[in-house]
């Protein structure tokens, strides 16, 4: 039979009726569809570092790590460790810097150690004068270096390549990896990872030495900007034929307002150690920077002038200090790096 008039009409109403509501599911479709687009496309920049003196990792009592800055958060800024000496049953050697940093479209991370002992009183006895791991990450890649001085296995002298994951090793006893280096590119985030030494023996235990990593993962908006004016600094000159070692962290840290930073100076030729886990004075201009404090423990006070003349810092870059007492010392760079963070 034929519909009749009412039905038709009603049959056109409702065929209307779903058109409408097809059309109105669609259109919130779109509309939350174009809610969530904005939240991915304006995604902000974030950074990750770490950084540490030494880290132990032995079967009995897993790893323990020295010197360590631990995580930056993602908004980035500063984190540097307290400075020490390092002295287990695996490793020795005396803290001049760990400090990582996360800010301006790049994340940094760089820890030095001076006066390094691995395996201390064995016959496979491994030394080094002064190690640096350095690492940097940006949205355009990353890169890394190490710098290791006069390291010697077994009392024999091992010629650095200056190339990434060099190994040596004596079969059955120990591999050492100098200047191991990682990287990944993945999901809009750059990493890498750099050590001045990776110890493995084939009884479990390893020891690395002087560790800096760096991420960063990289959004369509920049970071904030931060005001800083700081200056980091790890390495060694030359005073009477014998090193100085130092290592510091001062001024004014990404959104601080107030100074702060500390030092570490060990002069080997006098025996003169300075340790100030404050600053009371930063001032400067160009590339150098003054910096001053009291050494801990005493009531004498220092005051410290760094410049950031090059990169690489080694035969650039050079360091003063001055004590109350009549000490001072002076001198271009032998090995490390001053970097002035404006």
């Amino acid at each position: 039979m034929g519909k009749t008039l009412k039905e038709t009409q009603r049959l056109k109403i409702d065929t209307s009726k779903t058109a409408f509501a097809i059309l109105t599911v669609s259109m919130m479709g779109l509309l939350a569809a174009s809610s969530v687009l904005p939240a991915l496309a304006d995604s902000t920049t974030t950074f990750s570092g770490r950084a540490f003196a030494v880290s132990v990792t032995t079967p009995l009592t897993g790893t323990v790590t020295l010197a360590d800055t631990g995580q930056l958060p993602p908004q980035g800024g500063e984190i540097d460790a307290t400075v020490l000496s390092v002295q287990t049953q695996q490793a020795q050697a005396e803290v001049l810097l760990s400090v990582t940093m996360g800010f301006d479209q790049h994340a940094e991370s760089r820890a030095a150690v001076a006066d390094v002992t691995l395996l201390p009183g064995t016959p496979n006895q491994i030394t080094a004068d002064f190690l640096q791991a350095h690492s940097r990450a940006t949205c355009a890649g990353v890169s890394g270096d190490s710098e290791v001085v006069s390291l010697k296995l077994a009392g024999q002298q091992i010629i650095v390549s200056g190339q990434p994951n060099q190994t040596v090793s004596v079969p059955g006893v120990l591999t050492l990896v100098i200047n191991e280096q990682t990287m990944s590119s993945t999901g809009g985030t750059q990493s890498i990872t750099v050590n001045a030494l990776d110890l493995t023996l084939p009884n479990g235990i390893e020891v690395i030495v002087s560790s800096a990593h760096s991420d960063i993962t990289c959004g369509t908006l920049p970071p904030p900007n931060v005001t800083k004016d700081f200056m980091t600094g790890g390495g060694f000159i030359m005073v009477n034929g014998a090193h100085a070692n130092f290592g510091f962290v001062a001024g004014l840290k990404p959104g601080q307002t107030t100074v702060s930073g500390q030092l570490n100076y060990i002069d080997h030729s006098s025996g003169n150690h300075v340790k100030s886990t404050s600053m009371t004075a930063y001032s400067g201009s160009g590339d150098c920077r003054t910096f001053s404090g009291t050494v801990d423990g005493q009531s004498v006070s220092f005051t410290v002038n760094g410049c950031d003349n090059a990169e690489p810092g080694r035969g650039a870059d050079t360091f003063m200090i001055r004590l109350s007492n009549g000490y001072g010392a002076s001198g271009a760079l032998a090995g490390g790096n001053i970097q002035l963070h404006t």
